[in-house]
C-alpha cells in the first residue's frame, strides 16, 4: 500500500515536471520565434538624435532609415518595408525617431515638385479628351490638338467664298432671269466643290501631335473640386467604379514645359490626355 502510494506520487511529480517543462518551453517558443517571426512584420522606421527630428520635404538618406520588426497588430496601412523604397525620397511631414514610415508620410511616387517644378491645373475647357479612369499617380502623354477657332476660321473663309461666287455670278441678271441665273450658279458651285471633294480625301479630323510623355499626374479633380478614386474607400476596385467625373486634372511639369503648354492653351490648342501608365 506505502509502495503503491509512493509510485502515484512519484508519477504525479512526473507529470508536474513535463507540463513545467512544456509551459517555458511553449513561453520561449512564443517569444523567441513565434512572436518575433510569425506574428511580426519587418519595416522600415526613422533614426534620428534623441529629441530631434527630420523636417518636411527633407531627402532620405540611407543613414536615417534601419529596419525593425514590428507585431502585425502595430503596423499601419502603405508600411514600407524596403529601405529602397524610400531612399531619396522626400518627407511629406515632420519625423521623429522610432516613426514608421508609410507611403503618406514619404513622397514615394514623386508627387512633390523640385525646385524647377510646379503643379500645373488644366482648366476643362483646355481638355480636348481625357481617359474617364485616370487617377492620381498615373503617367499621360500629351498630344496637342488643333482647337475649335482654327476649324471655325477655315469655315467662315469658305463660306464667304461661295457667298462671293454666288453674287458675282447673279450680279446684273435681268428680272426674269434672275431666278434661272442663281440655280446655275448654285449648281456650278456645287460641282466644283464635289471635284474638290474628290481632290481631297484625306479624314476630317483635327491635327495633333505629342507635345509631353511620361507626365505624372499629382491630382485628378471633379467639378466640385474632389479626388475622383474607384469609391470612398480609395481606389479599391481596379477603376470599375469612380467616386465622380473626371473634369480637371493636375499636372506635374518642369517650369519650362508648363509655360510653354500656357502659350500653346492661348493660341486656342486643346490637350488629348492619354493615360499610358
Amino acid at each position: 500500500m506505502a509502495s503503491q502510494r509512493g509510485y502515484l506520487l512519484r508519477r504525479n511529480y512526473l507529470f508536474a515536471f513535463l507540463i513545467l517543462a512544456v509551459g517555458f518551453g511553449g513561453l520561449l517558443g512564443y517569444d523567441l520565434y513565434f512572436k518575433p517571426y510569425v506574428l511580426s512584420q519587418t519595416v522600415v522606421k526613422i533614426k534620428v538624435a534623441e529629441g530631434s527630428f527630420l523636417p518636411k520635404n527633407y531627402e532620405l538618406k540611407p543613414s536615417d532609415l534601419y529596419l525593425d520588426s514590428v507585431q502585425t497588430k502595430d503596423i499601419p496601412s502603405g508600411v514600407i518595408t524596403d529601405i529602397r523604397q524610400v531612399e531619396d525620397k522626400i518627407t511629406n511631414v515632420n519625423l521623429t525617431n522610432g516613426s514608421i514610415l508609410t507611403a503618406s508620410l514619404v513622397d514615394v511616387s514623386d508627387l512633390e515638385p523640385q525646385q524647377d517644378e510646379g503643379i500645373f491645373p488644366i482648366p476643362k475647357e483646355a481638355i480636348y479628351a481625357i481617359n474617364g479612369s485616370l487617377r492620381s499617380r498615373d503617367k499621360v502623354d500629351i498630344y496637342l490638338v488643333e482647337g475649335d477657332s482654327a476649324n471655325q476660321s477655315r469655315s467662315g473663309r469658305y463660306g464667304s467664298a461661295t457667298a462671293g461666287s454666288t453674287n458675282s455670278g447673279t450680279a446684273g441678271t435681268p428680272a426674269g432671269a434672275g431666278a434661272a441665273a442663281e440655280t446655275a450658279a448654285n449648281t456650278a458651285i456645287t460641282g466644283a466643290a464635289s471635284t474638290a471633294g474628290a481632290a481631297n480625301t484625306r479624314p476630317s479630323v483635327p491635327a495633333r501631335k505629342v507635345f509631353l510623355t511620361g507626365v505624372t499626374v499629382n491630382y485628378v479633380r471633379t467639378e466640385d473640386n474632389n479626388d475622383v478614386q474607384d469609391s470612398e474607400n480609395g481606389n479599391t476596385n481596379n477603376r470599375f467604379t469612380s467616386t465622380g467625373k473626371v473634369a480637371a486634372p493636375e499636372l506635374k511639369l518642369k517650369k519650362s514645359d508648363g509655360e510653354l503648354l500656357g502659350q500653346y492653351l492661348e493660341e486656342g490648342k486643346k490637350l488629348w490626355i492619354v493615360r499610358v501608365e
